[in-house]
């Protein structure tokens, strides 16, 4: 055989078992129970679920369930049912984990056409437009109160302001947060920074108070 057909070959397998653990899945229940298969995200609050490529696939709504680990990634994710609003859950994907968690909604889909007045007196259609909505939220310690840090959306809350005031306890996180050296799209660095540099420091003070 030769060597261009074999390394053809190679990739096609390799690239097929990678298309396999793509979404390779283990659902945690809040009984204590699991189960490790194929899964996806489905109905906003829903996971689709079977343990493997033949069989007939089942639902689960994320009330019953503690948290879903996905190989939807470069690393696997892992999505958690939330109370964004007071009464109002939604299911998020963990970013970071520590003394602060911060977690990411991801909305995506099409508007709805829409009709407007043209010069001709008739109404045209103008086609919907796509969009993909990042709302990144925070909290501290287990259960901890949710706070909105905003959107990449152009209206969201100012995020500079927002950030400062949740981690005003580390003043030398808000000055990099104030002198734009940190900005929305470091938000994972930022809380990395809290949880790592900002907490060790609170160490050493209150060992410094004993």
């Amino acid at each position: 055989m030769k060597k261009t057909s074999l390394l053809v070959l190679v990739c096609c397998f390799v690239g097929l078992i990678a298309f396999a653990q793509r979404d390779a899945a283990t659902l945690y229940f809040k009984n204590g129970k699991q189960l490790t298969g194929l899964a996806k995200l489905v109905n906003g609050d829903q996971v689709k679920f079977k343990k493997s490529k033949g069989d007939k696939a089942e639902k689960y709504h994320f009330e019953n369930l503690e948290q879903v680990v996905i190989n939807d990634r470069e690393e696997p994710s892992t999505y958690i049912y939330l109370e964004t609003r007071d009464g109002y859950f939604n299911v998020v994907r963990e970013l970071e984990i520590g003394s602060v968690n911060l977690y990411v909604l991801e909305q995506t889909g099409y508007s709805s056409p829409m009709f407007v007045g043209g010069t001709n007196g008739q109404m045209n259609m103008m086609p919907g437009n796509y969009y993909d909505i990042k709302n990144l939220y925070v909290t501290k310690g287990v259960n901890g109160e949710v706070t909105h840090l905003g959107s990449n959306q152009l209206f969201s809350k100012n995020f500079k302001n927002a950030a400062s005031d949740y981690f005003s306890d580390c003043p030398a996180l808000v000055a990099k947060i104030q002198n734009k050296e940190y900005k929305k799209k470091h938000v994972k660095d930022i809380v990395n920074f809290y949880n790592l540099k900002c907490q060790q420091e609170k160490i050493v003070i209150l060992n410094k108070d004993k």
